[in-house]
């Protein structure tokens, strides 16, 4: 995986306590310098082992872990497409990390800060001065879309991106007997309707296989994170599936 020697090993040294000063920088609540700077280190990578192992850093259940998650599904999507996102160096500033390139141009930049803590775990930060909690839902506790045999369509998180304004949401499909193809779709909130665009994800999931796939909506700087969405799933040589859910459960 991209870099993963260097981020594997800078994480196994934050965790287990063998670099650097192992006094909190910014306050008991908080993981100490060294794994925050591991964790996004691992959130800029875009790497998916990396971003599994940084998990460690944040508390279970909350928004820090979901956001985790939510970039690991966008990184497996992106793998599988053949369409890997360029990792970027991550960088202590005042209050917080920053990092520039990514999904973004090379001079668009990301800043995470305002970071919150407890017991030594991260929980909570914003993103761009955008709080996670107005631009995350995590769909993790909701029943999969499924029929026997041929496909499972999991939620797994909707992410607004304050770079961009788009919304991007991410399941994971499982094809069961035929290939499955996923389509770009529809958001709906209210009187809204976001037309879906083809982005970072793969064309088809061969037969038995599972990945995650993110779905992107342009323009979803006005609309709220409680719509509908809905998509297409071609099933080779059997027609197509319509799958619809909501965003209903939000993250943290």
């Amino acid at each position: 995986m991209r870099s993963l020697g260097v981020l594997a090993t800078a994480l196994v040294l934050a965790l287990s306590g063998c670099s650097g000063d192992e006094e909190p920088e910014k306050g008991p609540d908080l993981p100490t310098q060294n794994e925050l700077t591991a964790y996004f280190g691992a959130v800029a990578s875009y790497d998916t082992d990396a971003l599994a192992a940084a998990a460690e850093v944040a508390r279970d259940g909350s928004p820090a872990q979901a956001y985790l998650g939510y970039l690991g599904d966008y990184a497996a999507s992106a793998d599988a497409a053949g369409q890997p996102v360029a990792g970027s160096e991550v960088k202590a500033v005042d209050g917080g990390f920053t990092a520039c390139g990514g999904t973004g141009k090379p001079d668009e930049c990301v800043t995470w800060s305002d970071l919150e803590g407890e017991d030594g775990a991260l929980t909570d930060f914003t993103v761009n001065d955008v709080a996670l909690d107005d631009s995350l839902v995590d769909l993790g506790d909701q029943a999969p879309v499924a029929a026997e045999g041929l496909y499972e369509v999991q939620p797994d998180f909707a992410y607004r991106s304050p770079q961009s304004g788009t919304l991007f949401v991410t399941v994971t499909v499982t094809a069961g007997d035929v290939p499955v193809s996923p389509e770009p779709g529809v958001y709906i909130e209210q009187d809204q309707i976001l037309n879906g665009t083809r982005t970072r994800a793969p064309a088809t999931v061969e037969a038995g296989a599972s990945t995650p796939v993110v779905l992107a909506f342009p323009h979803a700087e006005k609309a709220g994170l409680d719509g509908q969405v809905t998509f297409d799933l071609g099933l080779a040589g059997q027609g197509t599936q319509s799958i619809g859910f909501g965003l209903a459960t939000s993250a943290g």
